[in-house]
């Protein structure tokens, strides 16, 4: 039996018995997005998760790090999706991974929103996010691997120096403390519609669910679009889910910083 608090294998599939999909569970893993790739390539179903209690090579966008320490402290998880969508559908299929888990968030008292494209946010502090890698062959996607990563239980003094003044936890918002494997469980019967509906080409009520789960809408925001520094009011969100500025400006996918 697992020395692992409120997760394990037994505690995930007892939570999950409602998605009915196999499960695998680590209690340390180089990344659950590289143990979920592995399996999809080997023929892992839809559906399948990779659950891990720590990470060590946890990686957010842009192969940036993903700070992670074990025991209560981080929810890491990995859902395996083989969705019937054409590649330029993907950005959507990041956007509704991460209105799944804010909606399982909030029905739990907490109050977060989204920064486009995959941050969790708590009042202006970042509190997770959502990476989506995917398998590509010319106009199929063979699988993606959509990753999830939550602070539950870091203190504000655990967080390294560089991530004091930009993320928080949920236990330092509210004071809540979760059980994860719980947690696994709501966010996804709240993923279970999102993943059908994109499937089923019901796209708006995916972009509607984010519009109004999105803080960065209404702001003034800046990146850089092929080498040029862009600014300009975020208005809209395309088909696609591409962020419109007011300038006319689309920005498809990166960094962006809120003005």
């Amino acid at each position: 039996m697992s020395r692992v608090y409120d997760i394990s294998q037994e505690a995930v599939e007892m939570a999950t018995w409602r998605w009915a999909k196999p499960v695998q569970f680590y209690e340390v893993c180089d990344s659950t997005n590289n143990r979920a790739a592995e399996w999809a390539r080997a023929g892992a179903v839809h559906g399948s998760l990779v659950v891990t209690d720590n990470q060590t090579e946890g990686r957010g966008r842009a192969g940036r790090d993903w700070f992670s320490i074990p025991n209560l402290a981080s929810l890491l998880f990995t859902v395996i999706v083989r969705p019937k969508i054409p590649p330029e559908e993907l950005g959507l299929l990041s956007l509704g991974t991460g209105v799944a888990v804010a909606l399982a968030l909030n029905e739990r008292k907490q109050s977060l929103k989204l920064k486009w494209p995959n941050d969790l946010m708590a009042r202006g502090r970042k509190v997770g996010g959502i990476l989506c890698e995917s398998q590509v062959q010319g106009n199929k996607v063979n699988f993606a691997v959509c990753g999830i990563g939550v602070n539950m239980r870091i203190s504000r003094d655990q967080f390294p120096r560089e991530l004091k003044a930009s993320a928080t936890s949920l236990y330092n918002e509210t004071g809540r403390s979760y059980d994860r494997a719980e947690v696994i469980a709501g966010i996804l019967i709240q993923l279970d519609p999102i993943l059908k509906d994109l499937d089923a080409g019901r796209t708006h009520n995916i972009l509607n669910s984010y519009i109004k789960l999105c803080e960065t809408l209404g702001r003034t925001v800046s990146t850089e679009i092929d080498g040029k520094k862009v600014t300009g009011r975020a208005v809209d969100l395309d088909d696609f889910g591409a962020l419109v500025l007011d300038t006319g400006d689309v920005i498809p996918v990166g960094d962006i910083v809120l003005g």
